[in-house]
């Protein structure tokens, strides 16, 4: 079996699990990650129009083996919340990068999945703010590392009825700070 055949297994495994529509992974993603929308096992369709602004921050550099905080916003509009999130670090294609706090609201991602750390999910459908957006995030000690996140915005309407309403966030890649003569700012 092939390692695509064997997520797709493990998906449809809990997609099973969660087979009433308005609690579809309401008890967070049941994968590592999302690269191309929609995500047709939540909706084979996007909303119209489909949600948009949606951006990852942090600062542009990491500190290998230190923390920093990331944040998901909306660049159009500050009042916008999500029902689900999903965020993640790699350095390549098959290899996860850093580690994340738990919070009160996010979890590591379940079984079946085999996530690690590196991947972080939501742990109820309860919309959250932007300002309930923010997570830790303690990089690895070599690499380029990639950050993204996949959302499910807030409709309005009951928990199942959102899953159109996707959303990523563009890739977003950190370099390496270097430190010169015990100055404190990087030096890219």
């Amino acid at each position: 079996m092939t390692r695509s055949s064997l997520r797709m297994a493990a998906l449809a495994a809990t997609l099973a699990a969660f087979s009433s529509p308005a609690g579809a992974f309401s008890l967070g993603a049941p994968i590592c990650e999302v690269n191309t929308l929609p995500l047709v096992e939540m909706s084979s369709t996007l909303a119209s129009p489909p949600p948009s602004g949606w951006v990852l921050q942090s600062r542009a550099w990491y500190q290998p083996g230190q923390p920093q905080t990331l944040r998901v916003r909306n660049s159009v509009d500050a009042q916008r919340r999500v029902r689900g999130v999903l965020i993640w670090a790699k350095t390549g294609q098959f290899t996860g990068a850093g580690s994340f706090a738990v919070g009160p609201l996010y979890q590591y991602i379940p079984a079946p999945a085999v996530c690690g750390e590196w991947a972080l999910s939501h742990n109820s459908p309860t919309p959250k703010s932007q300002a309930e957006l923010e997570f830790t995030w303690t990089a690895p000690e070599t690499g380029t590392p990639i950050l993204r996140a996949f959302l499910i915005e807030d409709c309005g309407l009951a928990s199942g009825d959102c899953r159109s309403f996707q959303a990523l966030t563009p890739v977003k890649a950190l370099y390496e700070a270097v430190f010169v003569d015990g100055l404190e700012e990087p030096v890219p």
